[in-house]
């Protein structure tokens, strides 16, 4: 029995690199059987020669809508069996695309699934390589059944994402959690998910301090927390497994100890030894994470890694904490 037929989902905002090359990975990867779909987000320039081919379709928001609206556009003009969604700045591997058919040809029960970053990201500099290993050790360490969804490079059967209405382009007009989202919504519904790391992609995003930040807290963090908080899934998702947990219980104490060791001469051993014991946790929680950064980076760079790490779980932590103060504060005026 022949395999599903894809639709590849590529939405962007330029043609500029490394659009290009990561559009000519996807589609290198499809069968004659499937088809390439991309998506302007917005009203296009003149398109590149390269993508004028009638292998490929090409589609456009009219307006800035965000990436949920430009997916869901494709996903009602697709004729394959399953949607393949790509970022425009992933670079898949050979094999994934074969990988995504052989998954769904051998389960027909599957819903969706997944992939991951490789842990070769293509952009130097610290924060780059620390902010896309972090998402390559979150999922390659948890392979198997999921309750979410991601469309760096992930996949859903057609019928089922129509069925759900597709993603949540009003609440999410701009890149945020709406995959995420989604992936709930389908694990409540009955649909399986799987997440299976050996599909990958390298991913070729440039990040800032400032950007990483920014992102994490305005797009990822308060969004997350607040849809947490109101849909209270049962089952954990990649940021909430218990060892996620521990360490923001940790970071937030180390908040809370680290200015009473300053300003309390009293309560000062006291707090140095709480602070030790916050440290010890959090690198016993998460060595497999950090041994990988100075595997990959070196002593230095690994090093400076692992004091970014540690930033990016205070604010995410301290972001879940005023949100859900602020939503408790909404109920109990109501």
């Amino acid at each position: 029995m022949p395999g599903p037929s894809l639709s590849l989902v590529m939405p962007t905002i330029n043609w500029e690199d490394p659009f290009g090359p990561c559009c000519r990975a996807a589609i290198a990867g499809l069968g004659p059987e499937d088809e390439a779909i991309v998506v302007f987000d917005g009203l296009p320039p003149p398109t590149p020669a390269w993508l004028s081919k009638d292998s490929v379709r090409l589609l456009h928001t009219e307006q800035r809508s965000g990436p949920a609206a430009a997916r869901n556009l494709a996903a009602r003009e697709a004729q394959g069996d399953v949607l393949v969604f790509v970022d425009a700045d992933v670079e898949v591997h050979a094999d994934a695309m074969a990988r995504i058919k052989a998954q769904f040809s051998s389960d027909p029960e599957l819903a969706a699934l997944f992939g991951s970053y490789d842990d070769t990201p293509a952009a130097p500099g610290v924060v780059s390589r620390f902010r896309n290993l972090l998402h390559h050790h979150t999922h390659s360490s948890h392979p198997g059944p999921a309750t979410s969804f991601w469309t760096g490079l992930g996949a859903v059967r057609r019928d089922w994402f129509l069925a759900l209405g597709g993603f949540d382009a009003t609440t999410y007009d701009r890149p945020c959690i709406e995959d995420i989202e989604f992936g709930l919504r389908l694990h409540e519904q009955g649909g399986r998910i799987l997440l299976d790391p050996t599909i990958q992609g390298t991913h070729h995003k440039h990040w800032s301090l400032a950007l990483m930040v920014r992102t994490d807290i305005q797009q990822r963090a308060i969004p997350w927390s607040r849809l947490i908080l109101q849909r209270r899934p049962k089952a954990a998702t990649l940021n909430l497994q218990a060892s996620a947990r521990w360490s923001a219980a940790a970071c937030l104490a180390l908040v809370v100890v680290v200015p009473v060791a300053i300003l309390v001469p009293s309560l000062r051993i006291g707090a140095v030894l709480a602070i030790g014991l916050c440290l010890a946790l959090l690198f016993t929680l998460n060595r497999s994470f950090h041994r990988l950064l100075i595997r990959r980076t070196g002593w230095l760079h690994g090093s400076l890694g692992v004091i970014l790490h540690g930033l990016y779980l205070i604010y995410s932590s301290l972001t879940f904490t005023l949100v859900a103060v602020a939503e408790t504060s909404k109920r109990l005026t109501r």
